[in-house]
């Protein structure tokens, strides 16, 4: 029975990225007192598990204690589904923290399930300030949904409800915000590494005054660069400096640009 005056029982299904910082937090916040964390990888449910208060670690589907008020599944998205199927249903609350899927991937397991949805790139070993992070919850009733919001309150200030779609665009974004971006960073410090002998470093005041300009006016505002400008001339330069993939790539980003801005 979930109490408002005390942690809630819970058992944390994965052991990845978003597991790893978010778990202990919502820990230390007193919001939950975990059980369990169960893993198919022993190794990886016994590091996380070691980071919590009394935390059993767990590798086998059928050794999962469900007995617990909450299961927060944090996995890969395409392993939801899969995680779902191994395990048992019960009246508990179910909550999974992916931005991509469903909350009704789990409605075999519980009549309460919903997301915990922390928009975020975490990494293991590294610290968040999760007071600031936007935090999208769901859920199927209103059980599932105030869970989902204790948590959510209990380490951000910044809690909204969104539903399947809007999530669904909000994590596109979130891709073309992160995951690409690391992606450019991750290529333009392979051509520095390997042409200049140089790293992502030289380019430090760039990337913070590119940042800086992406959240203080709309980034279409401060678009600057060749092919903004269009000057073919110097996209082909660069281009003939690059390897076939890259250039590839450069040929792809700069005629969207050009395109973006003669529609705009």
């Amino acid at each position: 029975m979930i109490q408002k005056d005390k942690p809630i029982e819970a058992v944390v299904i994965g052991s990845g990225n978003v597991a790893s910082v978010v778990v202990p937090a919502l820990e230390k916040a007193g919001a939950i007192a975990v059980r369990q964390v169960y893993s198919p990888t022993p190794e990886h449910a016994s590091a996380l598990a070691g980071r919590l208060a009394g935390a059993e670690a767990v590798s086998d589907p059928l050794a999962v204690d469900m007995s617990a008020d909450l299961y927060l599944v944090s996995v890969k998205d395409d392993a939801i589904a899969k995680v779902a199927a191994q395990m048992r249903r019960n009246d508990a609350v179910w909550l999974h923290t992916s931005g991509g899927v469903e909350s009704s991937v789990m409605a075999p397991l519980t009549d309460s399930y919903g997301v915990f949805y922390p928009l975020q790139t975490f990494s293991r070993g590294v610290e968040v300030d999760l007071s600031v992070v936007p935090v999208f919850i769901q859920g199927s009733d209103v059980r599932s949904l105030d869970v989902a919001r204790r948590l959510g309150e209990s380490i951000s200030g910044k809690v909204y409800e969104a539903d399947g779609p809007m999530r669904a665009k909000l994590h596109a974004a979130a891709v073309y915000a992160c995951n690409f971006t690391n992606h450019l960073w991750a290529i333009a410090d392979d051509i520095l590494r390997r042409e200049t002998g140089k790293d992502l470093g030289v380019l430090r005041p760039l990337l913070e005054e590119t940042m800086r300009k992406a959240l203080t006016m709309r980034p279409a505002d401060g678009q600057t660069g060749p092919a903004r400008r269009g000057d073919r001339g110097v996209i082909e330069k660069h281009k003939s400096l690059l390897t076939q993939d890259e250039a590839q790539l450069y040929e792809t980003l700069s005629q969207h640009i050009m395109d973006y801005y003669e529609r705009n």
